[in-house]
């Protein structure tokens, strides 16, 4: 039995850039670090000769992977050249997906490591990545760019480039010193607020035209926020996270409504910057207080749940147990 361990991901600048719509034709660069939240795809033999599978509370059963309801599942199987060996899988997700994790991104890197491993291939995170995209971007049209499966894929706190599918990643190399302030600076809540992001990317495409000046707007954050944090400075990474976020919602697309405006509004108050993860109206907010600010921002959001998570380092790994 294999079990492949894949990090969700915060995004911090340079979101919806990565749009196969944008980024093959203009370039894209995305800002964002993964954390100690995690998926897991759980892939054995099946000896019953049939494929099980449970995924968010689903338990589903086929003959053949084609019939595969899960469509991650199945374009995965498929790719892998495993759709004719009967396996159980199984997805686990330490938070709630569709929430603006990239948790689809994760899944499917996921799933391709488990089942690469249990082909006896090691294959690198750049391949995982790019086959992972393909499945999400080109197999499925979904509601997703090069982003998610990437920053997953990989790990750590980058910037990375997109030009189309081509992705150049790079480190950005902050002291231990800044990375612990950083981190400190961060706050996340659970608000519940779910929705599915394909509406909202596809309002997105279908009006990529007007929505370039503000996506080329957004892709300078993306280097912006590189040059903040490599001279450490806090303030501003703060502001472009807030920024970022007051962008997006000018956009077409379903990433505003009342309690957008409302929980923006309640953390600025604070001093703080907040940023609703994700192609849509997330299930998370991100906040980052500059000055000490926790406190009044626990006081301004202590309707919604604070959870509590730590910088993650590393990308996608795979064991056999």
């Amino acid at each position: 039995m294999i079990v492949a361990k894949t990090p969700l991901r915060i995004p911090l600048a340079g979101g919806l850039s990565d749009l196969k719509s944008f980024a093959s034709q203009f370039g894209g660069v995305t800002v964002s670090s993964t954390i100690n939240k995690y998926v897991y795809a759980v892939v054995g033999d099946n000896l019953e000769g049939q494929f099980e599978l449970r995924y968010q509370n689903i338990y589903e059963t086929a003959q053949e992977a084609r019939q595969i309801k899960h469509p991650l599942i199945r374009e995965a199987l498929i790719l892998t050249g495993l759709e004719q060996r009967p396996l159980t899988i199984s997805i686990i997700v330490d938070l709630a997906g569709e929430s603006g994790l990239g948790t689809s991104g994760a899944i499917t890197v996921s799933l391709l490591h488990a089942l690469y491993r249990l082909k006896g291939e090691e294959v690198s995170k750049m391949r995982l990545l790019t086959e992972a995209a393909h499945i999400e971007v080109d197999i499925l049209e979904g509601a997703s760019g090069y982003h998610d499966p990437s920053i997953c894929a990989l790990g750590g706190l980058k910037l990375i480039e997109y030009q189309g599918s081509e992705v150049k990643p790079r480190d950005i190399a902050i002291s231990p010193e800044s990375k612990a302030l950083f981190e400190k600076s961060l706050l996340f809540f659970y608000s519940g607020h779910h929705a599915k992001s394909k509406p909202s990317l596809d309002l997105l495409s279908s009006h990529i035209r007007s929505a370039e000046p503000l996506l080329h707007e957004i892709k300078g954050l993306g280097y912006g926020l590189e040059q903040a944090f490599l001279s450490a400075n806090l303030p501003k990474i703060a502001e472009i996270i807030g920024e970022q976020q007051r962008l997006k919602q000018l956009l077409p697309g379903k990433f505003i409504d009342d309690y957008v405006r409302d929980i923006v509004k309640r953390v600025r108050s604070t001093g703080a910057y907040a940023q609703l993860p994700g192609g849509k109206i997330s299930a998370f907010v991100i906040v980052c207080c500059p000055n000490g600010e926790h406190a009044a921002v626990r006081e301004a959001l202590k309707d919604l749940k604070e959870v509590y998570f730590q910088l993650e380092t590393e990308g996608t790994k795979a064991t056999e147990i």
